[in-house]
């Protein structure tokens, strides 16, 4: 079970990462008893890294039983700008009679805890929690929301104890985050310090936006939705962009906020058509956000959809309508071309469009700037992998030459495309020849570092085999197939 990982992070004089990557794994396993424990993995070791247990954690499991019904939850403090020896889990432990009964505790395991140290017990009954971090990377705060209490707390450290109230008034039934500083790890911009967007939920049936920065002990109130708050929003350094959507999504608002702080800003209001979608957040170069929506053309239920860009910092009554017109279903990140400078971002756009034929279907993908120049023109049979974008390498993986058919992707080959230069450049295998998916298959590839990657190629159904492994070099536009035959295997 995987828990968590720590980042070796480099950075410049002006905080712009110039280079991270995995450098440990925690995760639980099971011994020869059939007792689980925590494991590490160095892997900034100069020799093969082996599995260390950390803590003397020593719980049984029943012989066929499932870890998670024993390590119920967990939170990880992955996925942030952090060294390896700051990275901790904390484990949630179900009692004598299962998850979520009397007796259940949470205990904290350290990536630098020896095996014969004890787990840290808290006093905590959530693993819902979210990290705050300095400009330096230095952990300064852990916030939670106390499922009894119905406050949000405030805690120094992850002994979590002697906690400040960041949101007063209790009666907060969710949180959840609207945008969050330490995310930036993975896009190589400039790192200042966490500031904590918070969507939070009171019994009301209210969503409230708060803001937290990593300075603060108490949270500062900085918009109420009329509907439900988009998670996960995008920001270009200087502001994190949001949408306000109404119940049964007929309205929706889309707004803009100082990451530092003052007046909320109304980009745009729109009234969804019948059949139709609202707006997504793509990003922004801080000059223009990217939207996507679609609606049902004409009742036939063909889906047309579209992107639109919205100047920052003033209203607009219209969006203007970026690249073409798109029959199916369009999805879209940005990139930049220099890392950590949103102002050189482009939008990578793909489109799905599925025929009346359920079984036959077609991809496309394009490249724009947010001004409307096309930097790559529409090739049919080609997508860019969900989260494949390397931006310290200035990659992106691409697929081109993809079967119609549900069958996978087979025969398609990857490419390494640059962000400048758009240059598409084949993935090849350790014998020199192109690399192509095989059948019945579909690639997701994750876990990118400045230029390795790993991921996995996952059979689309029953008949086509077990997920096989993938390794990605693109300092060597080399891929490496992995496939694990049995359980009883070697490093190497």
């Amino acid at each position: 079970m995987f828990l968590d990982y720590g980042l070796n992070v480099t950075l410049n004089g002006s905080n712009v990462i110039t280079a991270y990557a995995p450098a440990s794994y925690m995760f639980v396993a099971t011994d020869g008893s059939n007792h689980i424990h925590v494991y590490g993995l160095n892997l900034a070791s100069s020799t093969i890294p082996m599995p260390t247990q950390l803590s003397s954690l020593s719980l049984p499991l029943t012989s066929g039983a499932a870890l998670d019904t024993v390590i119920c939850d967990f939170h990880g403090s992955s996925s942030n700008i952090l060294q390896p020896t700051t990275a901790f889990v904390v484990l949630h432990i179900a009692g004598a009679t299962g998850c979520n009964t009397t007796g259940d505790v949470y205990e904290v395991v350290h990536y630098t805890d020896t095996s014969a140290t004890a787990p840290a017990v808290v006093s905590i009954t959530t693993t819902d929690i979210r990290e705050l971090y300095a400009p330096s990377g230095a952990l300064t705060g852990l916030v939670l929301l106390d499922p009894a209490s119905g406050n949000v707390y405030l805690y120094a450290n992850d002994g979590f104890t002697t906690p400040s109230i960041v949101i007063t008034g209790a009666g907060i039934t969710s949180i959840g985050t609207v945008y969050s500083g330490n995310s930036l790890a993975s896009s190589g911009a400039a790192f200042t310090g966490t500031n904590l967007f918070l969507s939070v939920t009171k019994t009301n049936g209210v969503q409230y936006l708060y803001r937290l920065p990593y300075t603060a002990t108490a949270a500062t109130l900085e918009y109420t939705a009329a509907g439900s708050l988009t998670l996960n929003g995008p920001s270009d350094g200087t502001n994190v962009y949001f949408a306000d959507t109404s119940a049964g999504a007929t309205t929706q608002t889309i707004w803009q906020e100082p990451l530092d702080g003052g007046a909320t800003t109304e980009l745009y209001s729109y009234t969804v058509p019948t059949g139709g979608q609202p707006y997504q957040l793509i990003g922004s170069n801080g000059s223009l956000l990217v939207i996507s929506g679609g609606s049902t053309n004409g009742g036939t239920g063909v889906l047309t959809s579209a992107l639109a860009t919205l100047p920052v910092g003033t209203l607009s009554t219209n969006t203007t309508a970026l690249g073409s017109s798109y029959t199916g279903v369009v999805s879209a990140f940005m990139g930049p071309t220099t890392p950590g400078t949103p102002s050189t971002d482009l939008v990578f756009v793909d489109v799905f469009n599925l025929s009346s034929n359920p079984t036959v279907y077609s991809y496309s993908s394009e490249v724009l700037s947010p001004s409307g120049t096309v930097t790559r023109v529409r090739i049919a049979n080609s997508y860019f992998l969900e989260n494949s974008i390397s931006l310290l390498s200035g990659s992106v993986l691409q697929l081109t030459g993809i079967d119609d058919n549900v069958g996978g992707e087979g025969g398609a080959a990857i490419n390494a495309l640059n962000i400048g230069t758009q240059v598409a450049t084949p993935l090849k295998t350790s014998s020199g020849t192109t690399y192509t998916v095989p059948a019945g298959s579909i690639p997701g590839l994750v876990g990118e570092s400045s230029v390795i990657s790993a991921g996995v190629l996952e059979p689309v159904a029953a008949g086509f085999g077990n997920p096989a492994g993938l390794a990605v070099d693109l300092s060597k536009s080399l891929i490496v197939p992995i496939r694990i035959t049995n359980t009883s295997v070697a490093l190497f």
